[in-house]
């Protein structure tokens, strides 16, 4: 079985050639065994492969397998790769179509990737999914509570202190109010449970399709607004549950308006991607989210990290502005930033996260700008803008 692997030859021969024609072996003998031994590799891969094929967006399993076993046959043999028998394909000097087995493989490879990221995606949807179902359901639960707890106070009381008719419709009153609760709780507990089965099939009916909103700002390639919001949302719902610190930075470039009526919204577009690329240096980690909120504003989220250690980082961050030059066409810009801090607190919703971050920015700006101020710290004081 001989056929050509390769295109290129080596002009000269070798020296173990030479010796192999001395003896009298069959020229190309050598090189013969060594295309068999990489045909029959090749196979076994593509055999391997097709064995442990799963069904994807766009084929089965098993029509995949017989893709794969084609090639193989292919390979070994030279046979055809369509699955019509009546196509007959030509391949003269014992040459193979490697080519199209690698379009094949690359193609087929691509579409697992896809599926598999997919599929990752639609899995993450679901916990999602139960993570705020769970959490709603704890934050309803503690309300209730505080409703049963203040009925029991209320019956120690009359216990102690009222008669026995007041005592009776206290207990009556109490009675039929917790009955209500429990009976409210049970219809709310049904009703999370109904909605979590209807996002379960809104995932399941998302398999396989692309989803349609980017999460990326066209400019800068940061997170847009709606991930930030979404990313919002699920950490405040991981919060009630794991108490893990978080902080958020508002960001905002000093004097931005003065660059682009000055150079030119060019100059501006320029200054917003240095600006995103020095705080996405400066924010490293997976769990730092980074995402332009709107013209020169940008906002930043980091779990793990108390007010503190916010602190330090965007007075780190606020250091790297300042030393950055902005080279835009023939010009070098010098710009920086102001920011406003807020540490998550339980129970704090995402407007008012932001709100409390915002607020810190303005104080920031109303304070000379080019510095960073925390919700909560003492209030500067005010110089002109």
């Amino acid at each position: 079985m001989m056929f050509n692997l390769w295109s290129s030859r080596n002009d000269q021969p070798s020296k173990e050639s030479s010796s192999s024609k001395k003896k009298g072996a069959p020229q190309g003998a050598s090189s013969s065994k060594g295309q068999d031994a990489a045909a029959e590799a090749v196979a076994k891969i593509l055999r391997t492969w097709g064995r442990h094929a799963f069904d994807l967006d766009k084929g089965d399993a098993e029509s995949f397998t017989k893709e794969f076993e084609r090639w193989a046959r292919h390979v070994l043999l030279g046979t055809t790769t369509s699955e019509d028998p009546d196509v007959r394909e030509e391949y003269p000097d014992g040459r193979r179509n490697w080519g199209g087995l690698h379009q094949f493989v690359n193609r087929h490879r691509q579409s697992e990737k896809n599926y598999v990221v997919k599929g990752f995606h639609a899995l993450r949807e679901v916990v999602w999914t139960f993570t705020s179902t769970v959490s709603q359901a704890f934050i309803q639960d503690q309300e209730t509570d505080g409703h049963m707890q203040a009925h029991i106070s209320r019956l120690k009381t009359a216990v102690v202190c009222k008669s026995p008719e007041d005592m009776k419709r206290e207990v009556l009153a109490a009675a039929e109010d917790l009955t209500k609760l429990v009976e409210d709780r049970n219809q709310e507990e049904r009703r999370r449970v109904e909605r979590l089965g209807e996002k379960l099939k809104e995932v399941e009916e998302e398999l396989g399709q692309t989803r349609q909103q980017m999460a990326l700002d066209g400019l800068t390639q940061l997170y847009n607004r709606a991930a930030l919001d979404q990313h919002l949302e699920q950490l405040s719902a991981l919060n009630i549950l794991s108490n893990s610190p978080a902080c958020l930075m508002m960001l905002d470039i000093d004097h931005f308006k003065k660059v682009n009526d000055t150079y030119g919204h060019r100059a501006g577009d320029t200054v917003i991607c240095e600006i995103a690329k020095r705080t996405v240096l400066t924010f490293p980690r997976k769990m730092d989210f980074v995402a332009r909120y709107g013209g020169e504003e940008f906002v930043v989220v980091v779990q793990g990290v108390n007010l503190e250690g916010a602190r330090a980082l965007g007075d780190r961050l606020l250091a790297a502005i300042r030393q950055t030059f902005i080279e835009h066409e023939d010009l070098q810009l010098s710009v920086t930033i102001s920011i406003g801090l807020a540490e998550y607190f339980k129970g704090d919703t995402s407007a008012n996260w932001i709100e409390r971050a915002d607020q810190a920015l303005y104080r920031a700006k109303q304070s000379g700008r080019n510095q960073l101020c925390a919700a909560g710290d003492p209030l500067p004081e005010l110089v002109e803008a």
